[in-house]
């Protein structure tokens, strides 16, 4: 279907005449009655009478006119949310595991319920210095990562969240009973770990170096890049793990899981929002970050609020 054929055919009968209709349309007469007769041909019928001094519409031509201003509306209201999709707001997000799983959903259900017409999203889990390289690059809006590692981040400004704990995780009834246990509770068991060198791992192998011991002790290591999979292997009392308490939380508050800390351990991991130094933060992204906050129940440092 022809939109702009149809467009001339309307215009023709509002005007009256094809020379209005021209005039109208930018083009000329001609152009006019060649369009009207490419659809006479196209529906084989008359669809306007030039019999008299106006032109008048057929019966044929009364019911194609109205099905194309039916159209035409419809055509004109999807070069509108076009025009809308175009215009919306793009805000690209990177974040550690930790947080993308256990906190990320519902910041992004609160966003989307303000935004979902004007904002466009996009959100990638990463490890803290490939965030830190996007962000730097300009790949990220904004970037949030838990790590262990000490990150130089000088050149980014940079916001303190709550800390992140990493603890060890049992099913009931695996036998490990007590909170708080020493690190020989846990180097018999079977360690699952999301795969070597994940950050996971790295606060493992640091936790260990402070209470004067290596990693390499724990000798039934399972890795295995599904942290669904180690959830349900712990729960199925096949071994143990050593997580972010955040991604367990539910099954700690249910009860289906339990949290051990390793006597010596630090447990605390620093979580930050980070951003480029100096950036202008328009109101989308404002109202992204004011959600992050709105997560923990803090209120946003006044750097971070929009301006009065």
């Amino acid at each position: 279907m022809d939109f702009v054929n149809l467009k001339t055919l309307v215009e023709s009968v509002e005007s009256g005449s094809f020379s209005k209709a021209a005039e109208t349309l930018c083009v000329t007469q001609s152009a006019v009655s060649r369009r009207i007769k490419l659809l006479e041909d196209h529906y084989g019928q008359l669809l306007l009478d030039r019999s008299g001094p106006v032109l008048r519409p057929t019966a044929a031509g009364e019911l194609l006119v109205d099905k194309a201003r039916q159209l035409l509306k419809i055509e004109q209201e999807v070069q509108h949310e076009l025009e809308l999709l175009s215009r919306k707001t793009k805000i690209s997000f990177c974040c550690t595991a930790p947080f993308g799983i256990s906190h990320l959903p519902d910041v992004f259900t609160s966003f989307m319920a303000r935004n979902a017409q004007s904002s466009d999203l996009h959100f990638i889990f990463e490890m803290p210095e490939i965030a830190l390289k996007g962000l730097r690059e300009k790949r990220f809006d904004l970037i949030l990562i838990e790590y262990c590692e000490d990150l130089n981040l000088d050149d980014f400004s940079v916001y303190p969240l709550p800390d992140d704990e990493m603890v060890f995780i049992s099913a009931p009834g695996f036998g490990i009973d007590s909170e708080t246990v020493e690190i020989e509770a846990m180097l018999s068991q079977r360690l699952y770990c999301k795969k070597q060198g994940c950050c996971a791992r790295r606060f493992l192998e640091k936790s260990m170096l402070t209470i004067g011991r290596d990693a390499g002790e724990f000798g039934n290591t399972v890795f295995f890049d599904d942290i669904p999979f180690i959830i349900r292997a712990v729960m199925a009392r096949e071994g143990i793990t050593f997580i972010s308490r955040s991604i367990v939380a539910p099954y700690l508050d249910n009860g289906s899981l339990m949290s051990h800390r390793v006597r010596g351990f630090d447990r605390a991991r620093p979580r930050r929002l980070v951003l480029e130094k100096g950036r202008t933060l328009d109101p989308m992204l404002l109202d992204f970050i004011h959600g992050i906050y709105n997560r923990f129940a803090l209120k946003p440092p006044a750097s971070l609020l929009p301006p009065s």
